[in-house]
């Protein structure tokens, strides 16, 4: 084999090699793995204005690119999961909260406690710093912090029993967030993936050169 041949198979076996790793990616993209960046602190302080994360697709169907139909959805959302979601009010914008209640739950809020099934979950306060408390919220086995903004009054709700095939979502700081407390339940063919890590971090609030700055201890942080 001549150089000139060596060549031709050589930048055959690149382009090959390149052609199946954007073939990979495309799939991981749309079937598997998502990627999403928040950009409202309405999931504050489990996820920051600024995060990037991933989700996991899989579970909640196959969707074609440009398809609204999903095929082969496997997964029921649990108690707690950090979801990404579309709904009517804004179908084509990805939203991220996290799922309280799930089909059959009844489901009630009163002066900022959640009830599920007549039990009222626990409540422990960790810190308060200005307007805001940082409390840890235990509900159905499950515990995660949420915020508290001391001098906006509790919106009540419920209690309401969560339909088949729907789920009841909130977001973390609870006192700015619109939520299935002003939308309703969400079909649950509606959630695309659930969020299991952040992968990168920017704050932009104190910038440096005009440059966001990374977060990080927020760095390949799981959820």
């Amino acid at each position: 084999m001549n150089r000139q041949d060596r060549l031709r198979t050589l930048l055959r076996e690149y382009i090959e090699s390149l052609f199946v790793a954007v073939l990979i990616a495309l799939i991981l993209r749309f079937f598997v793995i998502g990627a999403y960046k928040i950009p409202t602190p309405t999931m504050w302080p489990s996820l920051l204005a600024g995060d990037f994360v991933f989700a996991y697709k899989l579970p909640y169907g196959l969707r074609f690119p440009f398809g609204a139909t999903k095929y082969f959805a496997y997964g029921k959302p649990e108690h707690g999961d950090i979801v990404v979601f579309h709904y009517d009010v804004a179908p084509t914008t990805p939203h991220i909260k996290r799922v309280i209640g799930i089909p059959g739950d009844e489901v009630a809020i009163h002066n900022k406690k959640l009830w599920i099934n007549g039990q009222e979950s626990q409540y422990e306060v960790i810190k308060s710093e200005g307007e805001f408390t940082w409390v840890k919220e235990e509900f159905k086995g499950f515990q995660h912090e949420l915020i508290w903004m001391d001098r906006v009054p509790g919106q009540d709700f419920g209690p309401e029993v969560v339909p088949p095939g729907h789920v009841f979502l909130l977001g973390d700081h609870r006192d700015v967030s619109e939520d299935s407390r002003y939308w309703g339940m969400l079909p649950i063919a509606n959630i695309e993936g659930h969020v299991f890590l952040i992968w990168l971090s920017l704050d932009w609030q104190d910038p440096m050169m005009g440059l966001p700055q990374p977060r990080w201890e927020r760095i390949f942080k799981l959820l």
